[in-house]
């Protein structure tokens, strides 16, 4: 046997001691494993396939695809697979694919059950993890895989509606058309613009569905204002939308940042931090600020750098016993707060985008000016140090749960069972597979432009673009994917990016049709009312903002409604723009915070094996303190600037 699958590794795996017997049934054991050798892209087993052994990888990475060819997991050597079919003697439930050369031990589907009825307590324990990984699988695949950026999920629209409901609030909806079709003359001065605004805020109010809301809003805005009918307003709205440059630059930017997202996570990215955590967290404190650490340096995208975190950490912070309520409090809350700070993120790319329909010059300066008014993000930063340093103030769930564990309890809350693994699969990545990309992007993003337009600009799309074919080589050379599979796993980013996308889109339009519609002509009229509260109006847009975040169900949406007004609203009274758009910015991540139903919360719930309720629970509390002291900043701000 070689250095991974060796006499050690087969004595564990099996329970078999060191007697003369032992030693026997060793050898036998041994002697019954094959060992066979894959090709790069050769499929080691295969889905529907026939349960006819169990692999032990020795030597080389695979990859297990689901049904629609997704990738589930990457293996690396010293870990086993198939055991569930040999197990449950049912067909192949995945496929696992070698990148690069493999080398696997097989144990036939006999010997395997032989060899498991000469010790029933491996066979007990071996259902124990096979129960677990499948559940823990599962539970990720559905709410990891799901991951839906910039929209808020409501429980109210789990359950699918019944035939009365949809007929009322449709035929409302059709009524609302024709009302509009008929009073409402074309080319109309009024502020027409309030209906479509209207018709937002209550049916996203009432349905808490963000997407749809934009759509029938849009709808209507485009049936006012092109008068051809439903749906060939709705169409050349939708067109000019995508018309323009500056909206295509931000879809290609989201859909090339959710390539490079998806690769580091195929290149076992996730898990890249973790040996260094194993090595160097020593306590609870080292623990939580290696996490911190960890999402510092992986915040391009705020579900990657929690990712990376929570594997990184898990297995160290189940060990020093750390009560999963104070890990969900620091995973739900940081994230998207680094995210905040780096306009290469994806979060800074939207905010960007939206940008763009106001600020037409230098949209990534101002962005970058406005970074010191994000009071929110950068009063959570220090917070959530304190949190991991021991000295932030504990509400009274975090001192139950502190409690609980120090009393010998159990690490998570009751309700958690379902998001808890009995053995965690190792999964060992490089971190240089993780940030040399990162660098990279930063490094091209800033000097490719820069250097062809001899000045200084920053071209996140042309970074990009440059860094994908830089993990293109890295990536290939080290047999990590095949050409091939590189190019699926970039289409499978593009995909994943699909839904931000679809916001970032409808929520542009929304916001051109709302402008066509004489929306900032009438804003001149109403900033005259603030003559008098032009120092309190930071905090009062704060407020708002993290209000309308709550009631439209997305941070986004929010965004691109807000920025336009806000910018005008500035540029009237003689407001700093950059701290208007601080105040935007951060009420935006504020409002997600306090909401109780984001979808962050089952992410971090499923990432770190505790109730998504209880994580909602311990971040509203804080996220609410840290909401009001913002608000008082701003008020502050407001009378300085």
């Amino acid at each position: 046997m070689t250095e991974k699958i060796n006499a050690k590794y087969i004595r564990d795996f099996f329970g078999i001691d060191e007697s003369p017997e032992g030693d026997k049934e060793l050898d036998s054991i041994t002697e019954k494993m094959i060992k066979v050798r894959y090709e790069n892209g050769q499929d080691i087993c295969t889905i529907d396939g026939d349960p006819d052994g169990m692999f032990f990888l020795e030597s080389g990475t695979a990859i297990v695809l689901g049904r629609n060819g997704e990738q589930l997991n990457i293996m690396h050597e010293g870990q086993y697979f198939g055991e569930y079919a040999v197990l449950a003697n049912q067909k192949r439930m995945s496929t696992v694919r070698s990148l690069g050369r493999t080398i696997c031990y097989k144990l036939s589907t006999e010997d395997v059950m032989k060899i498991l009825q000469q010790h029933p307590n491996v066979y007990g324990e071996l259902m124990k993890r096979v129960y677990g990984q499948v559940s823990r699988k599962h539970s990720q695949v559905l709410a990891l895989s799901g991951m839906r950026k910039g929209i808020l999920q409501h429980p109210s629209n789990m359950a699918p509606m019944s035939k009365r409901k949809m007929a009322v609030q449709y035929g409302c909806l059709a009524l609302i058309y024709l009302l509009t079709a008929i009073f409402i003359p074309k080319g109309s001065t009024a502020p027409v613009f309030v209906f479509p605004l209207l018709l937002m805020l209550v049916y996203v109010l009432i349905t808490k569905r963000t997407i749809e809301s934009l759509i029938v809003s849009g709808i209507l805005g485009a049936l006012i204002l092109y008068r051809t009918g439903l749906s060939a307003s709705y169409a050349e709205a939708l067109i000019d939308t995508m018309s323009s440059r500056d909206n295509v630059f931000t879809v290609l930017v989201m859909a090339l940042m959710g390539s490079v997202v998806t690769l580091i996570e195929v290149s076992g990215g996730v898990t890249a931090f973790k040996k260094f955590a194993e090595k160097n967290a020593k306590d609870e404190k080292n623990i939580l600020l290696t996490s911190f650490g960890i999402m510092t340096m992986t915040l391009i995208d705020d579900g990657l750098n929690m990712l990376c975190a929570t594997s990184a950490t898990g297995g160290v912070a189940k060990e020093k016993r750390i009560a999963r309520e104070k890990l969900g409090l620091l995973y739900s809350m940081l994230p998207t707060v680094l995210s905040s700070f780096f306009p290469l993120s994806l979060w800074g790319i939207f905010v960007i985008g939206t940008l763009n329909l106001s600020v037409k010059e230098n949209v990534v300066g101002m962005f970058c000016r406005s970074i010191p008014f994000n009071f929110f993000s950068l009063i959570t930063m220090p917070a959530m140090l304190l949190l991991c340093l021991g000295k932030l103030p504990r509400n009274r769930q975090l001192k139950r749960a502190e409690e609980r564990v120090k009393s010998g309890g159990t690490l998570w809350p009751s309700g958690s069972e379902k998001y808890l693994s009995m053995h965690e699969t190792e999964m060992w990545g490089k971190m240089s597979n993780v940030m040399l990309p990162i660098a990279f992007l930063a490094v091209a993003s800033l000097a490719i432009g820069s250097i062809y337009s001899g000045g200084f600009i920053v071209d996140s799309a042309v970074g990009l673009i440059a860094t994908l074919m830089f993990m293109f080589i890295l990536y290939c050379a080290q047999g990590l994917t095949s050409p091939e599979q590189f190019i699926e796993h970039t289409i499978t980013g593009i995909a994943n990016s699909a839904l931000p996308i679809i916001l970032y889109l409808l929520t542009m339009c929304f916001s051109s049709l709302l402008e066509s519609l004489y929306l900032n002509s009438y804003l001149e009229d109403i900033i005259e009312v603030f003559d008098g509260f032009i120092p309190i109006l930071p905090a009062a847009i704060f407020l708002i903002s993290v209000v309308l975040t709550i009631v439209l169900g997305s941070s986004w949406a929010m965004y691109a409604i807000a920025f336009p007004i806000v910018i005008k609203l500035a540029a009237s009274v003689g407001l700093n723009p950059a701290l208007c758009i601080g105040a935007v910015a951060g009420a935006g991540i504020a409002g997600e915070k306090n909401c109780i139903f984001t979808a962050d919360a089952m992410n971090v719930g499923t990432a770190i094996g505790c109730s998504p309720e209880a994580v909602r629970k311990i971040r509203v509390h804080y996220s609410l303190v840290l909401t009001a002291i913002s608000t008082g900043l701003y008020l502050i701000a407001g009378f300085i600037f």
